[in-house]
Order: structure tokens, then sequence, then C-alpha cells
């Protein structure tokens, strides 16, 4: 292995030491309830209180796709299976959350009943970067649904995929 080799390996590793909250994004798109999984989540601003998310391009327009959308960010639970209920492909047409035990936000998104804690927010600015798209969302409500446990995290082995 050359030295450049090296040296991106060892870049790789590195960057696969940055832990992300998992969450799941709910939408509500022409009265269709989408959600996406993801981990790239980063407290932004404190005021007004405001998020970062990393979202790959493909999955930002089916979920994110104009300024001023709405979403419900459901930060998950360790120790519970909902990301494995999101990992799995579902059919077209297909309810997602059939099996979940869900209700509204205020905002018309799903709140996963088994989440830790849920924020709404509100979409405030997006730009491109790289293979993804980079998110600013406002908090407009959020609320701690079980005061005892510990955010899921996800652990890469790699900084250069999932």
């Amino acid at each position: 292995m050359g030295v450049e080799a090296q040296i991106a390996d060892r870049t790789e590793q590195a960057m696969s030491r940055i832990t992300g909250s998992l969450c799941v994004i709910t939408t509500n798109r022409f009265d269709a309830h989408q959600a996406l999984l993801t981990s790239w989540i980063s407290q932004a601003t404190f005021s007004p209180p405001g998020i970062t998310i990393a979202v790959p391009m493909s999955h930002a327009e089916a979920t994110l796709p104009t300024l001023g959308s709405q979403f419900t960010l459901n930060i998950l639970k360790e120790g519970r299976n909902l990301r494995r209920h999101f990992l799995k492909p579902i059919a077209p047409g297909e309810d997602r959350f059939a099996t979940l035990s869900t209700h509204a936000a205020n905002n018309g998104c799903l709140i996963l009943n088994e989440a830790l804690a849920y924020l709404e927010c509100t979409v405030q600015n997006r730009m491109e970067c790289g293979d993804h798209w980079l998110i600013y969302a406002t908090v407009d409500n959020g609320k701690v649904l079980e005061t005892v446990g510990v955010t899921a995290v996800q652990h890469r082995k790699s900084g250069t995929y999932y």
C-alpha cells in the first residue's frame, strides 16, 4: 500500500469515529407520510434553536423538497428496534407506519411513540454539499417522551460510507 493510500485509510478511519444520533425524519407530503433514517444531525444555533442535517441528495428530494417544509425529527432510543424497521425496503404504496404506534405532531408529521424525544422543525435553508444536501431547520416545538434512556447512535467502520 502506497503512502497516499495509507493516509487516505487513516483519514477514513478517523472520520468513522464521528458518531451521530440515530433519528427518523418524518414528513407529510400531499397527505402521505414518509420517513428517512438518518444519523448526520447537529445542533446549529441557539437563538433561534436550529439543527443541521446532511441528507443524501436522492433522499432529500423525497423528504424535504422546499424551503418552508416541515418535518418531525424523532430521536431514537438505544436498545429499541426502530432502526431495523426503517432500514427494511418497502413496496410501492406500502404504509411504513402501519405497524408502529404514532401520533401527529402539531405540524402534521408523525411522532413515533417509541422515540426518546422529538423536534418539530421547519426548513430554513439548504445547500448542495458534495453528494449530500445540508439542511438547516429551526426547531418550532419539541418534547422528551422518555426521561430515562440514552440516545441511539451510529458507529461507522469507515468515513466513506454509511
